[in-house]
Order: structure tokens, then sequence, then C-alpha cells
């Protein structure tokens, strides 16, 4: 009984232990994706460096940012990290299909306003390409709307090498660090506007 006991004990530490590596990780991409939205002026370059962040400080396997095209209300990724070429064309085609598309969790993410997470992607039903995201180390993954004006306009979506990852308080910081990045891409928006209106008629587009 007493080395059961020992065992349980040192699991549950391992367990403690591991918490806190994960919610270091994600504190670090916090902090170096808040750095950046104070300086960045373009949202590719948002886009782009935010999955670079969350990968190298992070430790994520794969970051990826999508947006909803307004004109076709579809969803096309705009950045990504860490995915290779093969990967990536998949999740392209997926989002792009009319009749898959909806059934994403990027698409869901987005139409409910709320994270939709899989601690176990790799035997979890909803998830498409589970064979093609074991293959590439992914094992939990958690899509973030990015909500701006009360508008769902694009996915940042995580991909963990750990099973069980996205536990309630990396969830709270990560959904933070998701209404981060839309309050930037609103800012960027506007000041876009305002150096439109700075140098061109609103009426004719012609230049001042």
């Amino acid at each position: 009984f007493r080395s059961a006991g020992i065992a349980n004990d040192i699991t549950v530490r391992k367990k403690a232990n591991a918490r806190i590596v994960y919610l270091n990780r994600v504190h670090a991409v916090l902090s170096g994706i808040n750095t950046l939205i104070v300086r960045v002026r373009y949202r590719n370059e948002l886009f782009m460096e935010a999955c670079r962040i969350a990968v190298e400080a992070g430790g994520f396997r794969m970051a990826m940012v999508a947006i909803v095209e307004p004109s076709t209300m579809k969803i096309v990724p705009v950045a990504s990290a860490g995915k290779d070429e093969e990967l990536m064309t998949a999740i392209k085609g997926i989002l792009s299909s009319s009749e898959n598309a909806p059934k994403t969790m990027s698409a869901r993410a987005i139409r409910g306003k709320k994270p939709v997470v899989s601690n176990a992607a790799q035997s979890d039903p909803q998830v498409f390409f589970g064979a093609k995201y074991a293959e590439s180390g992914v094992r939990a993954i958690a899509v973030f709307p990015l909500i701006v004006s009360d508008e769902a306009v694009g996915v940042l979506a995580l991909y963990a090498g750990e099973t069980e990852f996205f536990q309630d308080e990396e969830l709270r910081l990560l959904t933070d660090l998701a209404g981060d990045v839309a309050f930037a891409i609103d800012h960027i928006a506007k000041q876009e506007r305002l150096n439109y209106l700075a140098y061109y008629d609103v009426l004719t587009g012609l230049a001042n």
C-alpha cells in the first residue's frame, strides 16, 4: 500500500510540474505577442510574427491564423509556423470545401464565437487529418476566434505536442491572447483608414 501511495504521489507531482511548464510556455507567448502588438503596423506582419512566437517561445508544434474573407465568407489560412507544406495544403483544401468546411474546428469557433478544443487530437472524431497530425507530433489542438466589434473575423489555432495541454488556466490566458490579437487587427485597420483619409479624398479616391 505504501509503495502504491508513493507512486501516486510522484504521479501527482509530475502532473503539477507539467502544468507549471505549460503555463510558463503560455506566459512566454503572451509576453512575446503583447510586445509585438505595441510595435506592429501591418496585419500580415502581425499574423506571421504571432505564429512564429507561438512556435518558438511557446513550444507549440504548429500555429496558424486564418481569416474570414468578407466576399466569400470562406476561412482562408493567411499565416502559419511549424507546419509542413503537405499539411497546410490539406488544411486549405478542407477549409475551401463547401461540404466539410462547416464541420471544422475553425468554422465552429467562428460560429460559436468561443474556443473549440481537442485535447486528444489523434483519436478525436471532431478533428480532421488525425493521422497527419500524428505524423507531425500534434496531440492537442485549440482554436480561438478573433473577435472584432462582436464579429468573428478569423481564428488563431494552436497545436500542442502534449495531450491534455489546454486546461482551464491555459485556455483563459490564450483566450485573452486572442483578444489582444483581435484588438491589434482592429487598431491596424483604423490606422490604415486614417492614413488613407489623410492622403486621399474620401469621395473621389483621388490623392489630395
